[in-house]
């Protein structure tokens, strides 16, 4: 099972139908990842960055194609399937955090283990110790308007993995964030990676991309180029 790829994408296609109008997104994405891989998807607006996003977290299935995770095909895949797949396989970070405000820090980052059958103090005991792991140990019995955003999108980055996911996705995770939080941020991704967490960021941003192990370019839908980034060890 370890030679064999931790997501590998062939042809995929995505197309969306308004009325008679029917616009493909993706056309024709064919991509392996690999455990312990770092990569970041860039290209202008529209370009289906966030489409290729949550096809791979099984937020949105393809039109057509194969998607394989762990040599298994996801596509057939029922509702109930997939949740649990997400559940126990994927953590996500968006760009506005999507933190429940009546909970608390520590509330939101266990949440996932709830949905999982863990029991409540044992999340709990999890989330904390994440919590402690981006620096955010004072302010477990915090809601989420008291923090700045740097911090809420650390509590974001805890929550990603408090069921020890085996790859990270991350929609513009520094988008809402000044330039120098922006950079903690990512440092922490970089710490993340280096303990062995595989990382699928979406960025418009070169200085976040340059972080990566692997930068991907799409345009209008299609991989235009997919290159190592020398200069990260």
């Amino acid at each position: 099972m370890t030679d064999t790829p931790l997501i590998e994408l062939r042809d995929v296609r995505k197309a969306f139908v308004t009325g008679a109008v029917r616009y493909e997104v993706l056309k024709g994405i064919s991509l392996t990842l690999d455990r312990g891989d770092y990569i970041a998807l860039m290209g202008p607006s529209g370009s289906g960055k966030s489409t290729l996003l949550n096809i791979l977290g099984c937020l949105d299935m393809p039109s057509s194609g194969h998607y394989h995770l762990e040599g298994r095909e996801i596509v057939s895949l029922s509702d109930a399937e997939l949740a649990r797949l997400r559940n126990q396989f994927f953590g996500f970070v968006f760009q506005s955090f999507n933190l429940l405000g009546r909970y608390s820090v520590e509330e939101n980052v266990a949440l996932p283990m709830v949905y999982r059958g863990v029991a409540r103090r044992e999340g709990l005991r999890r989330a904390r110790e994440l919590l402690t792991r981006v620096g955010l140990k004072d302010f477990t019995k915090h809601i989420p308007s008291e923090l700045s955003g740097g911090m809420q999108q650390r509590v974001a980055i805890a929550r990603a993995l408090v069921n020890e996911p085996k790859i990270v996705f991350a929609d513009e995770p520094t988008g809402n964030l000044d330039s120098k939080t922006g950079q903690e941020i990512i440092g922490l991704f970089g710490e993340l990676n280096a303990e062995g967490t595989t990382l699928v960021v979406v960025t418009h941003d070169p200085r976040v991309a340059e972080h990566a192990r692997r930068v991907l370019t799409l345009t209008d839908g299609a991989i235009m180029a997919d290159r190592r980034n020398q200069a990260v060890a």
